[in-house]
Formats: C-alpha cells, sequence, structure tokens
C-alpha cells in the first residue's frame, strides 16, 4: 500500500483491522480456545477485494502500454481476484 502511495491514514487503519485478530472454532457441540490469525481477512469482509487490488496490482502494470502505432504485444486484465496475463508473438522465441 505505501508503494502504491496510498495515504498514510488508509495505511494504518487497514494495519489496524488485520492486527490482533482472533478467531474460534463451533462444531458438533464443541468450541475451540482462541485462535491467533496472523494473516490474511476475515472471510466475506467487503474489503477483501479492495485490498486484494491493491495486492495485485503489480501484476496488471506487468504489461508493457501500447504507444502510437505499435503492435499490442501484452495484454493484462483484472477483475476482483482474476488477472490475466497475455503474450502475443510471432512464435515461441519472440
Amino acid at each position: 500500500m505505501r508503494a502504491r502511495r496510498l495515504p498514510l491514514a488508509l495505511v494504518d487503519f487497514t494495519e489496524q483491522v488485520l492486527t490482533g485478530r482472533k478467531t474460534q472454532l463451533h462444531f458438533d457441540g464443541y468450541t475451540s480456545d482462541w485462535i491467533d490469525i496472523n494473516n490474511g481477512i476475515g472471510q466475506g469482509d467487503p474489503l477483501s477485494m479492495i485490498l486484494y487490488i491493491i495486492y495485485s496490482a503489480d501484476l496488471v502494470d506487468i504489461a508493457k502500454p501500447r504507444r502510437g502505432r505499435e503492435s499490442l504485444t501484452e495484454l493484462t486484465l483484472a477483475f476482483v481476484d482474476d488477472t490475466a496475463l497475455v503474450a502475443i508473438g510471432k512464435d515461441f522465441t519472440d
């Protein structure tokens, strides 16, 4: 997030949301002790899609931009948590 030059307040907020989280497992009448979570974000959290887009933004930047009448040789498409990279060449040595 810092590399993308997002506002420090947003970076700090995100760090605070993802720090010090815990969960418990509940099944068949059993409840586990609290378990620390040290990575990821809660399942179904609406913030997860936005954070993933920021996290994977470098993948989208890999493709070289087209200049003038230059042929398109690389293309990147991304939507939420899906990213596709396409490279176009005359043969495998191109």
